[in-house]
């Protein structure tokens, strides 16, 4: 009976509540603070646990005796599709908008294009990645067909891929040398090889120009030098295809919009950060009736290289989790029974592997052995089908499998989240009940919280996706920035809620700024951990097993900064509202006094 009535007591005292809803507040902040730390050093400390060898596959016909793919970054969809050389490309071949990428930097799309992997398997996460490829990849198993292979321009891919190479001619920006005129110097380097080597595989990687802005905006000037800037890549695309035999030889153009993914306001609406890719030539199905628009149809990113393996005939990398996009291929049905069985017998090969690593059952699935006797027999379309049926069961056992290690990682921490928020709503609920005035001063400062963080976010331009972030450094810097922006705002806020519960005769009582305040910094708590557990819930927390979606991650963690601030200040930001209310109230106060007299 006592103890009732002394906890009934603690519920009716407001200074009671205040404290333990400062105190829950503070202990979100510090957990909010050991999670943004410990999420970004396991992500970008990221090591792939999938390294494991696989026995790679047979190889089969090949379609096209060279493979040109021209990589440029740095472009909105519509510039690279009004380019003339790329319209022409499209029109003899096709044009396909390529999931996947959005989110991600030049170094880790690019190495999802080459493996057929995404980062959680490869194992390159950012921009600055400098360590070997150590899974299988087009330039793998390019080099055990004993096939002639070059990487010319950008230097970042020497450290990946530059050991598997036969010959490469890298360029890196120093800031001596202007970009267009590097740019031209990879361009004569790609002519040369394409005109005088032997190899049936080569990358030309240009280096993103710094005066290619994806906006439209900006003075006279600023544009004609954007304009010049597209009408020289365009030109040097031109000049590539030009060397290109179609009919024997394969052209991709690749675009990815990387370095443009940091909205401004006045590009909120600009579409960036999709990849983009044209193909045609030897191997490649040619439209019927190309129209005078290009037809976009929608791909994947991981698809890429099996599809290129294809196209050379050279085994699928055993790692990837793409498959050939037959649609886009010229190919007689006994090399697509060919291809079909080749890519399921590598799957099923890798999910053997993938399975023990998350120490999962291993993956039982129909033999190939129809699939094989279907093909011996000359029914190869019927053996094509057997053997993609089987691969698709092999991609969903896989799927299913992570979808069980994302549940599982997830549920403490999720369960957690619940909890706090339940307490933060009770300890709310239940101090509003002894409060006198209404929700507005708490509810005006959460929307002006909100609506000054993300405005000065779009306004200055500052990065919303991982995508354009190329160094520690600027990780660094932004991390370091998002905690002013949001401690900044918070300030205001505080400021806010004071002027406003000073503006309400009614609210003329000691505390009450504080409460106001506390209260509203609880609801921006609420509305974050609400995102936090929304990313709990998708992607899981067994960073250790899988790498979540890096954009999602980066989301992720731009909401616990702001939960690691609103947290840890929270009570000191109440009582500076409190401050600032008891001073305002003060000053209107003397001067109504003044005006009596």
């Amino acid at each position: 009976m006592k103890m009732r009535q002394v906890l009934h007591r603690l519920l009716n005292d407001k200074k009671t509540l205040l404290v333990a809803l400062s105190v829950i507040l503070v202990l979100v902040g510090v957990g909010s603070w050991y999670l943004v730390d410990s999420g970004v050093r396991k992500v970008l400390d990221y090591r792939s646990p999938y390294t494991f060898l696989i026995e790679p596959g047979f190889r089969s016909q090949p379609l096209a005796e060279r493979l040109i793919i021209v990589l440029i970054d740095g472009l909105q969809p519509r510039d690279f599709e009004a380019m003339l050389s790329v319209r022409d490309v499209a029109h003899r071949g096709v044009a396909i908008s390529l999931e996947g990428s959005s989110g991600l930097g030049l170094l880790p799309a690019s190495t999802v294009l080459f493996t057929g992997a995404p980062p959680e398997i490869s194992g390159v996460a950012a921009n600055w990645t400098e360590d070997e490829v150590m899974i299988d990849s087009l330039w793998s198993s390019a080099r055990r067909a004993r096939l002639g292979t070059a990487i010319i321009g950008d230097g970042r891919w020497k450290p990946l891929f530059g050991h598997l190479v036969v010959k490469a001619a890298y360029r890196r920006p120093d800031g001596k040398v202007p970009t267009s005129d590097i740019n031209d110097a990879i361009l004569r380097d790609a002519i040369s090889e394409i005109r005088e080597g032997s190899s049936q595989l080569v990358l030309v990687s240009f280096i993103p120009q710094e005066d290619s802005p994806g906006s439209r905006t900006g003075s006279g000037r600023q544009r004609a030098l954007r304009h010049e800037t597209l009408a020289n890549i365009d030109e040097r695309l031109h000049s590539i295809l030009e060397e290109v035999d179609l009919s024997s030889s394969a052209v991709f153009f690749v675009s990815s919009g990387s370095y443009v993914t940091g909205n401004s306001l006045l590009r909120l609406f600009e579409k960036s950060g999709d990849a983009l890719l044209v193909a045609a030539g030897a191997g490649i199905v040619t439209p019927e009736d190309p129209g005078e628009a290009i037809q976009w149809i929608r791909g994947r990113l991981v698809d890429i290289a099996p599809t290129c393996t294809s196209l050379l005939g050279i085994s699928m990398p055993t790692h990837s989790q793409g498959e050939v996009m037959y649609s886009l291929l010229d190919l007689p049905e006994h090399v697509m029974s060919e291809l079909a069985i080749s890519q399921a017998s590598a799957r099923s090969a890798f999910a053997h592997n993938y399975m023990n690593t998350l120490q999962r059952p291993v993956i039982e699935h129909r033999s190939l052995f129809d699939a094989f006797l279907l093909h011996n027999d000359g029914d190869y379309k019927n053996a094509a089908i057997t053997a993609i049926n089987i691969d698709d069961e092999i991609i969903s056992a896989m799927a299913n499998a992570r979808s069980a290690l994302i549940y599982a990682s997830s549920l403490p921490l999720l369960a957690a989240v619940g909890i706090v928020g339940i307490l933060l709503i009770v300890v709310t609920t239940i101090l509003l009940e002894r409060k006198t005035g209404d929700l507005a001063p708490a509810v005006i400062g959460v929307f002006f919280y909100f609506t000054i963080y993300f405005g000065l976010m779009l306004i200055r331009g500052t990065l919303m996706s991982s995508g354009a972030i190329s160094s520690l450094s600027e990780f660094a810097r932004s991390y370091q920035g998002r905690i002013m922006d949001s401690a900044g705002c918070m300030i205001l806020t505080a400021v806010v809620i004071a002027w406003i519960v000073s503006e309400r005769k009614d609210h003329y009582e000691r505390g009450q700024g504080f409460i106001d305040g506390l209260i509203s910094f609880c609801f921006v708590a609420l509305a974050l951990l609400v995102q936090v557990a929304v990313f709990i819930a998708g992607e899981g927390t067994g960073y250790a097993l899988h790498l979540p979606g890096i954009d999602k991650a980066f989301k992720c963690f731009l909401c616990l900064i702001q939960l690691k601030v609103a947290g840890v200040l929270s009570p000191i930001l109440s009582g500076l509202a409190e401050g600032v209310f008891l001073l305002l109230s003060k000053a209107r106060s003397s001067g109504s006094d003044s005006e009596s007299l």
